[in-house]
């Protein structure tokens, strides 16, 4: 019995110790997949790595964002964003002598604080959206001139010279950088910074790649705006499909809110109770929760779509 155990024992110790290390497996697997930044893709002959095209510091950052800011507003930026925080300081003030009547700075500066945030968040979506609709004609030009016999860079001029919108002007900045003698990683990497879209990072990690390495870029640049196309086209139907449960959300949403806006005008003296008695706020507070709940899970629901 003891030299059976001891054999099974040691043909345990045997084989473990037989078994490769996990760790040097690992190690092994990640100096194999590691990714390595733009500018020594030269020497490695590695894959590319997303986040190198985007690293910025804090104060990178928030130059990086006041720079897409006057992008999106056009001419007289500066003022208009002045324009802007003083119609939402009026507004506060309305809204805080009409519903709240608290010391003005709990009013004032969150709806401010909000208001940016989301006019930029607009901003930014509405910028996207020109540009996924304008990106696939810029692809299609620039397959056309490489099919032609046009080198990378003389495409990029052409794309440039050719578009007379934002894609446009971003491809004629790439080719004239291009032509000054500024590296292409350089370029690319600026141009993500001012057009940090997935598609355009993949279409500019598809051209460094090509222009590294070699390829048919045709064929390649013929798939991405295949695959851009698509994916437009599955973002449309999704919202098809979704239009009616979205407005019908919206409408609940707002219901509350415009039956407290006209009830100060129906019956001023249940819109007091409601809103400045002690014993009308239990109520007030439960509407407000019982909608932020039910936003929350059909916002959850919309997000669930695939």
């Amino acid at each position: 019995m003891i030299a059976s155990l001891c054999v099974c024992l040691g043909g345990g110790l045997l084989l473990l110790s037989l078994k490769p290390s996990s760790k040097t497996k690992k190690k092994y697997l990640e100096g194999l997949n590691r990714t390595v930044l733009v500018s020594s893709m030269d020497d490695d002959k590695q894959a590319l790595n997303f986040n190198s095209l985007t690293t910025l510091n804090w104060k990178q950052k928030w130059q990086r964002l006041w720079f897409n800011l006057q992008r999106y507003l056009g001419k007289g930026a500066a003022l208009k964003v002045g324009l802007f925080m003083v119609v939402i300081m009026m507004l506060s003030q309305v809204v805080n002598t009409t519903f709240f009547r608290v010391n003005w700075l709990f009013v004032s500066l969150p709806m401010c604080l909000f208001s940016s945030v989301a006019g930029y968040f607009w901003l930014v979506k509405r910028a996207q959206k020109k540009f996924e609709a304008s990106f696939p004609d810029a692809l299609n030009m620039l397959a056309s001139a490489v099919s032609a016999g046009d080198s990378i860079m003389h495409a990029i001029i052409f794309v440039g010279q050719s578009l007379d919108d934002d894609v446009g002007r971003e491809f004629k900045i790439m080719g004239e950088r291009l032509q000054l003698g500024e590296t292409p990683d350089k370029v690319f990497q600026k141009s993500c910074i001012r057009y940090p879209y997935p598609t355009f990072q993949f279409f500019v990690i598809t051209l460094r790649a090509n222009m590294q390495r070699g390829g048919q870029l045709k064929e390649i640049i013929t798939r991405l705006n295949r695959l851009i196309f698509d994916s437009n086209a599955i973002e449309k139907k999704k919202y098809a499909m979704t239009s009616e449960a979205r407005t019908s959300a919206k409408i609940v949403g707002a219901i509350p809110f415009i039956f407290l806006f006209m009830l100060q005008y129906l019956s001023p003296e249940n819109f007091e109770f409601v809103m400045f008695s002690a014993s009308g706020k239990p109520i007030l507070y439960y509407v407000l929760v019982s909608e932020l709940i039910g936003m929350t899970i059909i916002w959850s629901l919309m997000k669930g779509v695939k």
